[in-house]
């Protein structure tokens, strides 16, 4: 059984210390005998860097390291050696210092590797000169690999000002690209990122790039299969199935719900390789790729926009969806599509057109995405959040309702302050009324947030016959009809229930019904009055 690769990203690194590698050169052999000018945007963590480790070595020619490998076993690939320049922006330093400056460090810093001297002032004329020089000094074209260009912009999302100035100086560096591989200077260009960002000249200028977002190409390029996991983490399994006492079939089970569902093409399902790599190596079932990186910006955004999470789960888009947006007018669902909380669930086409269904690839994203939602729409911190939604579970499991509401108040006691902080004088009629949905919409979400985090069936804003149903929460032996009111009292929202008769629909339920009204107050911003009864 061969040791895992957790962290490693450099592939010449881990076929040589014999680490596990799973074998994309079929896929990498097919992409580069369809074409030479790639742009492939992929989450983070999902294998981008060690694809273009192992797109550096194979165009230098270096055949041995490819030893056992389908490109080298069963392909008429030639081998032929060339001039690479690899650019990884994640690691330039550009969060410190600037962007021009250490992107003209790096240059100058291959221009000594390559004995060539570049003399020309602006960023743009020295990346024409390099390539050129090197690709005449050695008789080659060269090849050009650039991993995550966008995270001078990703990273500065909350300052548009400086997020503007990179991207200005992004396109100073991509403009020569085209010129260069037209006069035979370039021979391949792949770039990764997360985004496809306008207004950077690789997507303006470079009209013949290939955008692989999700191109048949790219479909399984990165991720890892079903077929992969089973051929090349047999081991681990076995290994894994055992530390855990669980069946091999229990385990995979598992793992599915909680590491698979990546999809580009509706078809092709994939699992997320960085949890996958750090599941075997720890043996237990945690939010390893949700942990790398806390999705602030996200979750304030939906928040502060009044996005409903329903929304999240079933989006219809169309194919437009997936094209390039700007930093002054980000679209929330595109970029939570491109940075991996969401993913294409089905496609469908419609006449001669195809439409996406869009949601949460699995558990681990769904649960720790919520649970980032939740911290932001009450304004609380992970730990009491936590706390509350353990005593909340057990609460609802075993129908002490009180408990429910009494970590309820907890979680809303900070949104009134964050939210709308109290005035010295009382609120105009005018301010109430204007702010009485927002409340109300507010209130519903919170709790719907919470029951979907504890897994239970939830269902929101349910149409009836006489009327829409709040929220519907099923555990295992309890059904709860909840209906919520705004200055209006708990015994209200239960008489309404019982008036338009919603709890007829789950009459042959073998599970105990409970109604449940909750009296949110305008004033308080919280729980003012609550009821329960047992149907």
């Amino acid at each position: 059984m061969k040791k895992l690769p957790t962290g490693r990203q450099n592939f010449a690194a881990i076929i040589k210390e014999n680490l596990l590698y799973v074998d994309k050169t079929r896929q990498i052999f097919e992409l580069i005998d369809s074409g030479n000018l790639y742009f492939l945007p992929r989450p983070r963590r999902f294998g981008k860097s060690l694809l273009l480790s192992t797109l550096k070595q194979l165009f230098r020619g270096k055949k041995k390291l490819f030893k056992g490998l389908y490109i080298a076993e069963k392909t008429n690939y030639k081998w032929p050696a060339h001039p690479v320049l690899h650019f990884n922006f994640a690691a330039l330093g550009h969060k410190t210092l600037n962007l021009e400056v250490v992107l003209i460090d790096a240059i100058q810093e291959y221009a000594k590797e390559f004995k060539v001297k570049i003399t020309n002032k602006s960023l743009s004329a020295q990346v024409k000169s390099l390539v050129k020089k090197i690709a005449k000094k050695t008789g080659k074209p060269v090849v050009f690999l650039v991993d995550e260009y966008d995270k001078p912009i990703i990273d500065w999302l909350t300052n548009k000002t400086q997020a503007k100035s990179n991207q200005v100086i992004l396109r100073d560096f991509f403009s020569p690209l085209k010129t260069l591989e037209e006069k035979g200077y370039l021979h391949f260009l792949f770039i990764t990122g997360v985004s496809k960002f306008s207004k950077v000249s690789i997507f303006s200028d470079l009209n013949n790039l290939t955008d692989l977002t999700i191109h048949q190409l790219s479909h399984d390029l990165l991720g890892i299969t079903k077929e992969e996991l089973l051929t090349y983490f047999d081991g681990h399994i076995q290994q894994t199935s055992q530390k855990l006492n669980l069946s091999k079939e229990r385990l995979l089970e598992g793992v599915k719900l909680r590491y698979d569902g990546y999809s580009y093409d509706g078809t092709t399902f994939l699992y997320n390789p960085y949890s996958l790599l750090n599941f075997f190596g720890s043996h237990r079932f945690g939010n390893f790729w949700f942990s790398t990186g806390t999705p602030t910006f996200l979750v304030e955004t939906i928040r502060n926009e009044k996005i409903l999470p329903t929304e999240l789960e079933d989006l219809k888009v169309a194919e437009t969806f997936f094209d390039k947006f700007n930093i002054d007018n980000l679209d929330i669902y595109s970029l939570l599509f491109q940075t991996g909380y969401l993913t294409i669930k089905s496609v469908q086409l419609k006449g001669f057109n195809l439409r996406y269904t869009l949601g949460y690839p699995n558990e681990e994203v769904q649960l720790s995405f919520i649970h980032g939602l939740l911290e932001a729409f009450t304004y609380r911190t992970t730990t009491i959040v936590s706390n509350a939604l353990v005593h909340i579970e057990q609460a609802l499991e075993e129908g002490q309702v009180e408990v429910f509401i009494q970590q309820l108040k907890i979680l809303l006691s900070d949104v009134s302050y964050h939210l709308l902080p109290k005035k010295k004088q009382d609120p105009t009629q005018e301010e109430v009324l204007k702010n009485f949905e927002m409340w109300e919409g507010y209130f519903h979400t919170v709790i719907y947030l919470i029951t979907s985090f504890l897994g239970f069936s939830v269902q929101a804003e349910v149409t009836r016959h006489k009327g829409r149903l709040d929220l519907i929460a099923e555990t295992t032996d309890f059904l709860y009809i909840m209906e919520f009111k705004l200055d209006e009292s708990a015994e209200d929202a239960i008489a309404q229930i019982k008036s338009r008769k919603y709890a007829m629909a789950y009459k042959n339920s073998v599970k105990r019904i409970i109604l449940v009204g909750i009296g949110f107050s305008k004033k308080e911003r919280n729980v003012e009055s609550w009821e329960k009864e047992e149907w």
